[in-house]
């Protein structure tokens, strides 16, 4: 039996919750299939996730969360994707500009805003999760993080060039080994997740940027075109995959 959307959602939030609680991916597994069969029996009686939530998602997700262990040790392998990601991240804008140069405060900067952005990614999801968000909301919350993510680098790239002298500062080809290798943490980063969805953000922010710098364009013109499109171009990337989940979960 095709269960009814609102029931396919919420065996995907339940996911979520539970993957950002740290849970055990087969546990997690096994609670989604008996939800899946609970509700399919629930909704041929004509009743729906009420019943099992008592009108209360959060408090479901909750009383699920303390009776499952955590599996943290299983969530390290992700680690390493992450710290690609960020590192890739942090090195791409400035060598595609020509100014990739590394400091202390950046050393340090860095890896603290990116723990930062874990943080605030899993509360948003665990949020998410357990109050039923609806795509226009998740679509603005996503897209304000993502900018929230960037100024927060941006962040700390101006303030440490302000504080501080660069131990390293690269050269015509430095600049593009470091493009050349953060596209590669990228793309190892993606297949380390399994999911290519990751390696779009960053395709949306620097691919853009790239092409405008290239252009035969008056400096006033790049500054302004770079400040916005890249910008343009991710939440364009949210709102297409966000499209695509939910017309995965229409036609399930």
């Amino acid at each position: 039996m095709k269960l009814s959307k609102r029931s396919e959602e919420f065996i995907a939030n339940v996911r979520m919750y539970l993957m950002t609680s740290g849970k055990n991916e087969r546990e997690i597994d096994e609670v989604a299939e008996e939800l899946e069969d609970h509700l399919a029996e629930l909704e041929r009686r004509g009743e729906s996730v009420d019943r099992i939530t008592g009108g209360s998602p959060k408090e479901y997700l909750e009383s699920l969360e303390q009776e499952m262990d955590n599996d943290y040790a299983g969530w390290l392998k992700y680690v390493p994707a992450f710290l690609l990601s960020f590192a890739a991240f942090a090195a791409m804008g400035p060598a595609i500009r020509g100014m990739f140069s590394l400091n202390l405060l950046q050393l340090v900067g860095y890896p603290v805003v990116a723990a930062v952005v874990i943080v605030l990614y899993r509360a948003m999801f665990r949020k998410m999760a357990a109050g039923q968000w609806s795509n226009k909301k998740l679509f603005f919350a996503g897209g304000g993080l993502s900018m929230l993510s960037v100024l927060l680098f941006i962040g700390v790239l101006l303030v440490s060039s302000f504080i501080l002298d660069p131990f390293y500062t690269a050269g015509r080809t430095g600049n593009l080994a470091v493009i050349l290798l953060s596209a590669a943490a990228f793309a190892a980063a993606a297949v380390m997740m399994g999911s290519w969805f990751l390696i779009t953000i960053p395709v949306a922010l620097f691919l853009p940027e790239w092409l405008i710098l290239s252009m035969p364009l008056q400096e006033e013109a790049k500054m302004v075109a770079s400040a916005f499109i890249p910008y343009i171009a991710v939440a364009l990337v949210i709102a297409a995959h966000l499209f695509y989940e939910k017309r995965k979960v229409d036609h399930a």
